[in-house]
């Protein structure tokens, strides 16, 4: 597995084991089509320097504190990617684009 796809195993890894979110945004046919196939995973990667930038577009269960949740992402990811690949981050961007119903 190359350097890439296991980033962004580590990050959906981490991002989906918040048992707040519900999964991730999905881009539009466009943003596929601009992106050569790449969008549509919710998870953007973006390099500055020797460093990252993490984007990531989620859907969040009902009821969930919006702003805790996506601290509490940010810190994991941000700790995970440095740990488990050696990469430094800049920043975890997180856009809440919507709310899903909590499944019952």
């Amino acid at each position: 597995m190359n350097d890439e796809a296991r980033l962004y195993e580590i990050i959906e890894q981490e991002v989906l084991s918040c048992e707040d979110v519900s999964r991730f945004d999905e881009a539009t046919l466009t943003e596929k089509m601009l992106s050569g196939g790449r969008a549509g995973s919710g998870i953007k990667i973006s390099d500055d320097d020797d460093e990252i930038i993490i984007t990531l577009n989620i859907i969040v269960y009902y009821g969930v504190n919006i702003p805790q949740l996506c601290y509490d992402i940010q810190v994991k990811v941000r700790r995970a990617v440095s740990e488990g690949a050696g990469v430094n981050v800049k920043a975890v961007n997180i856009s809440v684009d919507g709310i899903d119903k909590r499944p019952e």
